[in-house]
């Protein structure tokens, strides 16, 4: 098995350093006589930032696996490169740089032609590099950039034997709403050892959708067993959520604990996603039912249900923040949990003015504002 491995990675890195090539025949194109590695690398950087960053993630992978191998008394198997090293060690990059190819590059260089591949491949290159950017920004727009400290908690509880398919699941989904390192990490090991094929394959469409390195793995050999092929059924409700938030025994759910919760107006969404990234600069970690709550808080099945829900989310929660416009002043589920979180919770609730004279511009709430409602 270990040498099975190795050769996989090695074919891998095969594989990739052909791929390569193509974009660097085309990069060199772009370059004037002299250019030295770095400009190569540079401008390998500049026309393909997504091809880099996978490079720089795969490193990270197999370092890791190294790491993991050695600290259980193990050879390390992969001792894979970093990103440069491993740049400048490509065939085709070596060639690029040599003498050879160099007095090549003189003697046929015509800047005007130089210019129209260099206008050529920018185009080309932006294009499909913003499309690929819409595309990760589509799919990673709920996401919050912050470790909110449950993440270990819930990997633990994945790992617990006994555990349903439909609770792996959802563990699973709580953890995709974060965009940190253990997320990543936990993705990472999924796609490589879990043998539920459902599971690893949304492990998989996570790490690619949201631009992370990953290779699609076969299915696993040998005799199938009723656990790989089992698939989740799970589906979540308002009611569903409230009676596990209620439940005195362990509930997934109940691992789940907040900095912020955010009272607010789903018509003032767009303003509300620019808030939240400015809190998790900070280090926080906000609650905004319908990401946080997505799975179960559909606003077609909104009952008493979920104003329980959201009353355990409020008692959760260190302190409150209410955005206040004229969307969120007229509504009376933000009505109710200003009154909640008042009389009964009874912790600190701070406020954003969006609209009206006295209005806080959202774009300017810096750092300093942010932390000293934790002071």
């Amino acid at each position: 098995m270990p040498g099975e491995a190795k050769r996989k990675y090695d074919a891998e890195t095969v594989r990739l350093s052909k791929s390569l090539t193509r974009p660097l025949s085309l990069i060199v194109e772009t370059l004037k006589p002299g250019y030295s590695r770095e400009d190569l690398l540079k401008a390998f950087r500049y026309y393909y930032p997504y091809e880099w960053d996978l490079i720089g993630e795969r490193y990270k992978v197999y370092k890791g696996k190294d790491k993991f191998l050695a600290k259980h008394g193990k050879k390390k198997r992969y001792n894979s490169q970093r990103p440069e090293e491993y740049f400048y060690s490509l065939p085709k990059v070596k060639y690029l740089l040599s003498d050879e190819f160099r007095k090549r590059h003189v003697s046929q260089y015509d800047e005007s032609k130089r210019m129209e591949c260099e206008s050529s491949l920018k185009n080309k290159r932006m294009n499909k590099n913003n499309k690929k950017k819409t595309s990760i920004k589509t799919y990673t727009k709920e996401q919050q950039k912050v470790d909110p400290g449950f993440i270990d908690a819930l990997v633990y509880a994945y790992h617990i034997k006994g555990i349903s398919i439909n609770e792996k699941f959802e563990i699973c989904k709580e953890i995709r709403k974060y965009d940190c390192d253990k997320t990543w990490e936990f993705f990472w090991k999924l796609n490589d050892s879990e043998k539920n094929n459902q599971i690893r394959g949304y492990a998989f469409q996570c790490l690619q959708k949201s631009g992370h390195y990953v290779k699609l793995r076969k299915n696993f050999s040998g005799k199938k067993k009723q656990y790989t092929t089992e698939k989740s059924t799970f589906e979540g409700t308002p009611e569903s959520l409230a009676i596990k938030l209620a439940n005195n025994g362990k509930s997934i759910q109940k691992l789940k604990s907040y900095d912020l919760f955010i009272s607010h107006s789903y018509l003032d969404r767009e303003i509300v996603y620019d808030i939240v990234r400015k809190i998790n600069k900070c280090g926080l970690n906000c609650y905004v039912d319908w990401t946080a709550d997505s799975d179960f808080l559909k606003r077609s099945l909104v009952s008493d249900f979920t104003r329980e829900v959201l009353k355990a989310r409020m008692k959760n929660s260190r302190k409150l923040l209410f955005l206040s416009s004229s969307n969120s002043r007229a509504s009376c589920w933000v009505d109710f949990e200003l009154k909640y979180y008042q009389e009964e919770v009874q912790n600190e609730i701070y406020m954003i003015v969006l609209d009206g004279e006295d209005a806080h511009n959202f774009i300017k709430i810096d750092q300093k504002k942010i932390e000293s409602f934790f002071v």
